[in-house]
C-alpha cells in the first residue's frame, strides 16, 4: 500500500568511508522523515560536520554521491525511501589510498581481457565508438585486438576535475560516425556513477544502430550502469598513464 501524503516514516541513512567521523563514528542513522530529502536535511542539522557534504536542500556537494534505494538521487523524485547511502567520490581510506595509478602494461592486459570477453560472448562490432577523452585510447586498443577497422568518437562531460562533478552530464561533442544498421561497441575508460556512459548509449540509439553494447576498463562498486564488458572493479580514483600530469596539476590546484 502506498504511503499516505505527509506521513512520516523511518529512513535509514548509511555513511561510508570518512563520513562516519562527521557523525560521531556512526555507520547508520535512522531518521523520521516524510521523504528522503527531508531525511538528509535533518541529518545535516544533526551533524554540523556534514554541512560541507550536503547543502540546505539535502543534495550532495561536489565530490560526494547520494544513492536513494540504489538509484542516483538525480534520477529520483522527492518521495519516501527506505535506504539512502552517502559516500565521497574518492571512496577509500586516507589520502594516500585514494588513487590507483595504472601502468601501460596493465592497460594492455585489461584491454586483452576485454577483447577476450567480447569474442567469447559472440558479439562482433562493426564499429567502435570511444568516449572522449578517456575512452579513446582503450577504444583504439580494442579496435586493434578485435580487428575492427571503423571507429567513431563522441564527448560527454561530467567531471570538472578530480572528484568534482557537474550536476548532470552533457553531450559536448555529438557522435562523429555512421552507425546506422551497425553493431556498435561503446568504449570508455571507467564507469563511475554510470551517468556518462548512460548518456552516450542513449544518444547513440537515436542514430539507428542494429545493436549497442558497452565496455570499460574499470567500474566503481557503486556504478548505476554496469557495462556489458569490463575488466576490473575499484573504489579508488583511477589515474591512467595518459593523464598523470593533468591529475597532478588538478590536485596541486586544490591544495
Amino acid at each position: 500500500m502506498d504511503q499516505a501524503a505527509g506521513q512520516k516514516r523511518i529512513v535509514k541513512v548509511v555513511l561510508l568511508a570518512g563520513l562516519r567521523e562527521e557523525a560521531g563514528g556512526r555507520k547508520e542513522v535512522e531518521i523520521e522523515a516524510e521523504d528522503w530529502r527531508e531525511a538528509l536535511r535533518k541529518l545535516r542539522e544533526m551533524f554540523p560536520g556534514l554541512r560541507s557534504v550536503l547543502n540546505e536542500n539535502g543534495e550532495p556537494e561536489a565530490g560526494y554521491l547520494v544513492f536513494v534505494d540504489g538509484v542516483d538521487y538525480r534520477l529520483k523524485e522527492p518521495g519516501p525511501a527506505e535506504k539512502v547511502v552517502i559516500l565521497p567520490v574518492n571512496h577509500g581510506g586516507g589520502a594516500s589510498e585514494k588513487f590507483l595509478y595504472v601502468t601501460w602494461d596493465e592497460i594492455e592486459e585489461a584491454s586483452s581481457e576485454l577483447a577476450k570477453k567480447i569474442v567469447d560472448s559472440g558479439f562482433k562490432p562493426d564499429i567502435i565508438v570511444g568516449i572522449l577523452r578517456g575512452g579513446i585510447i582503450p577504444a583504439r586498443l580494442l579496435a586493434d585486438e578485435l580487428g575492427v577497422g571503423e571507429m567513431g568518437v563522441m564527448e560527454v562531460k561530467l567531471y570538472k576535475g578530480v572528484g568534482v562533478r557537474r550536476d548532470k552530464p552533457y553531450l559536448k561533442q555529438p557522435l562523429i560516425a555512421d552507425v546506422f544498421g551497425k553493431n556498435v561497441l561503446v568504449v570508455d575508460d571507467i564507469s563511475d556513477t554510470g551517468l556518462t556512459l548512460q548518456l552516450a548509449l542513449n544518444a547513440i540509439t537515436l542514430y539507428g544502430p542494429r545493436s549497442v553494447r558497452s565496455a570499460t576498463l574499470f567500474i566503481k562498486p557503486w556504478t548505476k550502469l554496469v557495462p556489458d564488458y569490463y575488466s576490473r572493479t575499484t573504489d579508488k580514483w583511477v589515474v591512467f598513464p595518459w593523464e598523470k600530469r593533468e591529475v597532478k596539476k588538478e590536485i596541486e590546484a586544490q591544495g
